[in-house]
């Protein structure tokens, strides 16, 4: 089941700087707003004192008009309400005063201008309560007697007052403009104020609209980018995935275009063996033979090489004993030992089980491979292969192989990247050793695939010594044997009065099939691809058995047997022989409808096996 995992919200940077812009605006306007707002209030406060203070003032100046109106009546007249008036003046005033002196607070007045006025009001007061001898309450106003000041007296109060009114009028007047001026000066102050808290707030709201502008368009732009590329990563994969196909390609023609001559020039090699040869002859044979074989090895490691890298390599579970495999990948090199005079020596832990469960063929694989590293660079001596027993669980053991040679050793900077693809000890190492430098590195890949893991040591002159372990599981019951067939069997009458068709386009692998399948007593009709092989069969033609190629002109072999299933309803058994070798194929031969499927080049003992098997059925 595929993991989803939860989508994870990113914020785009440039969305986070405008957010941060906007935080830092709003604040910095905002603040800047309040400090504005904080002064306006303060010079509204003013504002309103001043008018106050106007206010009173002209209160003040009203109240000492009337006050000295009324009397110039006292003395003019002698009404004796002209005192009350007087009186109530006089008391208003000083409450005027008062509140003049409260709105002052703890304002500087450096002319002391409220001082000046306050002199002159009790200056004023005394005066006018002088005017008449003003009396106490306890004294009726009416008693006084007009007719008692005297007239020089009266002449002189009259022109006091006049004075002192004229100064606290000038004085009160001096202070009204004053007042007027600081009450234009606060207006104009707020005015501004008003302006620049507009301003302000304009001007944050044009530089945080240019700002998103800004932001959306480099978001945009991003996201352009982003999509040119993306579109350029899928253009990528796309041909990544063109390029493995590609090369997948490429890898099946290769294997089909040298397999093919190599399938015939074994398959010849094989024939001319089995003929009377003399002495040399059987030599020279059994060189091309080997030759064959060498050049197979380096095609399987090529191939091997790059199912690995695609993941395509299947790792087997099946019974098997690790001694078997051991004499047998000993056993293949048994000629070569005898040429260069080399001994082999092999031991296997005896605490290790009988019958093991893994995949024997890769681990030949890989002991094929370090015994031919250890044989091709040991010109004397001997090679050392020992099997021990690294750990036992239940069900299952852990062994170590170590591949020991005596040989020319390997320099120890080549140590690092002898694992690599395509190195080598040396620069001389493939002109005079030969190889493909993939050996050690298919080595090491195909037992990572089984849960292993390889090392060497080695030092110039004193040999090289692998090791690598493996864990298997532990089977109670003995392996099958699968070559149950002896290669001594004779297989000259196997197929006699059998019909085989048989559809090739490679003339030399059609020569050598024919004579493979004559060898053994079949009738053989022979043709070059599908089309003719079909056309051939609607003339109601039985066979017994069907031997086809996949790549063919006019009709592949994929083709040919599906018309054979569906068309021709024929349930003849069909055999595909192909030389491309790539994983997928066998199973796209079974689907297509054939029902054995082998590569190129082909062990004649191997085909007679596979054809009794199905012809049996």
């Amino acid at each position: 089941m595929r993991l989803i995992s939860k989508p994870r919200i990113v914020i785009h940077r440039k969305i986070a700087w405008l957010l941060v812009f906007l935080l830092v605006t709003f604040f910095i306007v905002g603040f800047l707003i309040y400090a504005l707002n904080r002064n306006l209030g303060k010079t509204s406060s003013q504002i309103s004192r001043s008018y106050e203070v106007i206010s009173t003032l002209q209160d003040m100046n009203l109240l000492t008009t009337e006050s000295g109106a009324a009397s110039y009546r006292f003395l003019k007249s002698g009404d004796p309400s002209s005192v009350r008036q007087i009186r109530t003046f006089h008391q208003q005033l000083q409450r005027s005063l008062d509140a003049l002196r409260r709105l002052a607070g703890g304002k500087d007045d450096p002319d002391r201008n409220i001082g000046r006025l306050a002199d002159l009001i009790n200056n004023k007061i005394q005066t006018e309560d002088s005017l008449a001898a003003i009396p106490t309450s306890t004294i009726p106003v009416a008693t006084i007697p007009v007719a008692t000041i005297p007239a020089a007296t009266a002449a002189a109060l009259e022109f006091r007052p006049a004075t002192a009114d004229s100064t606290l009028q000038i004085l009160l007047v001096k202070m009204t403009a004053a007042e007027r001026t600081i009450l234009f000066k606060g207006v104009e102050i707020n005015e501004a104020s008003n302006h620049r808290i507009a301003w302000l707030a304009l001007s944050g709201r044009i530089a945080g609209s240019l700002f998103f502008v800004f932001i959306l368009i480099k978001i945009n732009t991003d996201f352009s980018r982003r999509k040119k590329v993306q579109d350029q990563l899928e253009l990528a994969i796309r041909e990544a995935q063109e390029a493995k196909r590609m090369q997948e390609q490429f890898l099946a023609n290769m294997s089909h275009e040298i397999r093919t001559p190599m399938n015939g020039i074994k398959g010849m090699t094989d024939l001319l063996l089995s003929t009377p040869l003399s002495t040399k002859q059987h030599e020279l044979a059994e060189v091309i033979k080997r030759s064959v074989n060498n050049l197979l090895v380096i095609v399987g490691d090529i191939l091997d090489f790059s199912k690995i890298k695609a993941g395509k390599l299947n790792i087997e579970r099946i019974t098997f004993s690790v001694a078997d495999v051991l004499n047998n990948s000993a056993a293949i090199f048994e000629h070569r030992l005898k040429k260069k005079r080399l001994e082999l020596f092999t031991s296997v832990d005896p605490a290790i089980p009988q019958w093991l469960i893994g995949d024997p063929h890769r681990l030949n694989q890989v002991l094929i491979n370090l015994l031919g590293n250890a044989i091709k660079f040991t010109d004397q001596g001997h090679i050392q292969v020992d099997v021990t027993l690294r750990e036992q669980k239940a069900g299952g053991v852990g062994l170590t192989f170590t591949v020991k040679d005596t040989g020319i050793g390997i320099p120890e900077a080549s140590l690092p990247h002898i694992f690599d693809s395509f190195a080598q000890a040396s620069r001389d190492t493939s002109r005079l050793y030969g190889g493909t430098g993939l050996g050690l590195t298919i080595c090491k890949q195909l037992l990572h695939l089984q849960g292993g893991d390889i090392s060497v040591t080695s030092a110039i002159g004193k040999g090289a010594s692998f090791q690598f372990y493996l864990t298997f599981g532990i089977s109670e019951s003995p392996a099958t044997d699968r070559n149950t067939v002896e290669t001594t069997q004779d297989y000259s009458r196997l197929l006699a009065g059998k019909r085989f068709l048989v559809a090739e386009d490679n003339e030399i692998n059609q020569k050598l099939i024919d004579y493979v399948l004559r060898k053994a007593g079949a009738t053989v009709e022979m043709f070059s691809n599908g089309a003719d092989a079909i056309r051939y069969l609607k003339q109601d033609h039985v066979f017994d058995l069907i031997i086809m190629d996949i790549q063919m002109p006019e009709m592949d072999g994929y083709e040919t047997t599906r018309y054979i299933r569906n068309d021709l309803k024929l349930q003849t058994p069909i055999i595909a022989m192909t030389a491309t070798a790539m994983k997928g194929e066998q199973l796209q031969c079974i689907e297509s409808g054939m029902n054995e499927y082998m590569t190129k080049p082909f062990e004649f003992t191997e085909l007679y096996k596979r054809i009794g098997t199905l012809l049996a059925s």
